[in-house]
């Protein structure tokens, strides 16, 4: 499946913006994204059955890998935060310069699975959840975010800014924030 596939059935990228503060904290951040996924959720019911691949984890592998050979990583400037409907993390993924981050890939990938959840493909005992995770000792303040789908104990981590799928880096700390 490629991008121009999955954009010819979104509503097309018009590069609107809104500020939400001109000053934001990860509170804020975790609040649009969670927000986001809510605002968000009939676009990604109109692409999700393309990613499904029979079963959970190869589902996961199948969104991790779109996310790293269609959209770009880019870190946003910490004065300039978003949230980005799927038309427009596709759309700009195409440029370095696109600003999609931790924070779109997480975004996208939960997108998916939740669209795919409340299709019924991923049963509803299994756990979606964007984790806030800070690497840095004396610091409590998350600085990264991935997706995480967690069954029974056992965790999937879909993060596409890694350069292997499902590996674990450790964390100090982090936040997770379940997406129902």
């Amino acid at each position: 499946m490629n991008k121009d596939f999955l954009l010819k059935r979104l509503k097309p990228f018009e590069n609107n913006k809104v500020l939400v503060t001109n000053y934001q904290n990860t509170k804020d951040i975790i609040s649009q994204l969670l927000n986001a996924q809510k605002v968000y959720s009939s676009q990604y019911d109109k692409i999700s059955e393309y990613f499904w691949k029979g079963n959970l984890k190869d589902t996961c592998r199948y969104i991790y890998n779109f996310l790293k050979e269609n959209v770009k990583y880019s870190i946003e400037p910490d004065e300039r935060q978003s949230v980005k409907s799927p038309s427009a993390i596709i759309s700009t993924g195409i440029y370095v310069s696109g600003l999609n981050d931790c924070k779109h890939y997480s975004q996208f990938s939960l997108g998916i699975l939740s669209s795919l959840q409340r299709k019924g493909f991923i049963k509803k005992d299994v756990d979606l959840m964007y984790r806030f995770a800070n690497y840095k000792l004396f610091s409590n303040q998350p600085h990264h975010v991935f997706c995480v789908v967690r069954k029974n104990d056992r965790e999937i981590w879909l993060d596409a800014v890694i350069n292997k799928f499902d590996y674990k880096k450790l964390y100090v700390n982090k936040i997770d924030k379940i997406i129902k």
